[in-house]
């Protein structure tokens, strides 16, 4: 997953290049200067930040008990019988909001030897709206494959699974007028979004490239205004830079929004390149955003001061105790309070 690998280097310096050139935009992972509500907003400590509007109906203790059930379902990985019962409970769970739910099956080819194929299915919930065109609420819910560690995924994909699964019950309680856009949403569960060897290639991002896939040949591609994915959002520690290659309007109102709720201090003025299960649908044509956590942990004691700043990610340390509902309600509220603002700017 997300892998900084050397092409990913080479993309960074050739960015770096190009914002050199251009003398206009920031390169990847340059800090911007901060204004002055940020700055202020830096001093707090994590999982303080005051908001300046009426919360929304977000409930962070009802989406951290989501992540509570993912994590007792074990590992997760693609074509697993436990992600299997973990599908059937994501889809009931759906239902009960009374949303319309189809599945999409498809078996993926991989390069292992161990599973040349899998059987893969992504989650579709559909909330209708005033218009039939859509934006995409996402999250992947598979957990990668572990040969010699017990990976139970709660920041990954537990945290951003649980916040999805939050934010449609949230709107589905409402009418597009209290929503405050007419769009019809659709909440996505893709499958196989993690290696199943090794990040390169096309082993990554399995249920996302099928999905886009779908869209294209079926002609519905057209009807996604806007795609905003979700993923590693519960990081007791938050803090959700823009990613570089999303769709600049959409991370723009995303993290503007975070800073007027007072949330500020999780959303930095920062950048980071991530490949992730927006990328499809970029490479569509498709507006894309991707909000990822990519600082999760730090392993001082086996590395001293300043040892890897994502030392939980992808280990069996990636449990529920490094999470915090306050970081959850962060990210639900932000995306909440920017959907109309998104929408309009969709249309």
């Amino acid at each position: 997953m997300r892998r900084y690998s050397p092409s990913r280097r080479l993309l960074e310096s050739i960015f770096v290049s190009v914002a050199l050139l251009a003398a206009c935009k920031a390169s990847p992972s340059t800090i911007v200067s901060p204004s002055a509500e940020s700055a202020t907003e830096s001093v707090r400590p994590p999982g303080t930040a005051t908001t300046r509007k009426a919360v929304t109906p977000f409930d962070a203790e009802r989406a951290f008990k989501h992540i509570e059930k993912q994590v007792a379902y074990g590992p997760r990985p693609a074509g697993s019988a436990a992600l299997g019962r973990l599908r059937a409970w994501l889809i009931e769970e759906l239902k009960s909001y009374g949303l319309t739910v189809t599945t999409q099956p498809f078996v993926a080819k991989t390069p292992s030897r161990k599973f040349p194929t899998l059987r893969m299915e992504n989650v579709i919930a559909e909330l209708p709206g005033k218009i039939s065109e859509v934006i995409i609420i996402a999250s992947h819910y598979d957990t990668k494959y572990m040969e010699d560690e017990v990976f139970v995924g709660a920041n990954d994909a537990g945290s951003s699974t649980a916040v999805v699964l939050e934010l449609a019950r949230v709107l589905a309680t409402m009418s597009p007028e209290e929503r405050g856009f007419p769009h019809t949403i659709q909440f996505v569960f893709f499958d196989g979004e993690e290696a199943i060897v090794e990040w390169q290639g096309d082993d990554n991002t399995y249920g996302s490239r099928y999905f886009v896939e779908r869209l294209q040949a079926t002609g519905q591609a057209k009807r996604v205004k806007a795609m905003i994915l979700l993923d590693m959002v519960g990081d007791a520690d938050l803090s959700i830079p823009k990613e570089y290659q999303s769709s600049a309007w959409l991370a723009d109102i995303l993290h503007d929004t975070a800073h007027e709720l007072g949330y500020g201090a999780h959303f930095p003025r920062t950048t980071h390149v991530i490949a992730d299960d927006h990328i499809p649908f970029l490479k569509a044509g498709i507006p894309a955003v991707d909000l990822i956590d990519f600082t999760y942990g730090k392993d001082e004691a086996s590395f001293g001061p300043g040892g890897p700043e994502n030392a939980y990610w992808h280990t069996a340390r990636d449990t529920l105790d490094k999470l915090s509902p306050r970081s959850l309600k962060i990210v639900g509220d932000t995306v909440l309070q920017a959907l109309p603002k998104i929408a309009n700017a969709a249309r």
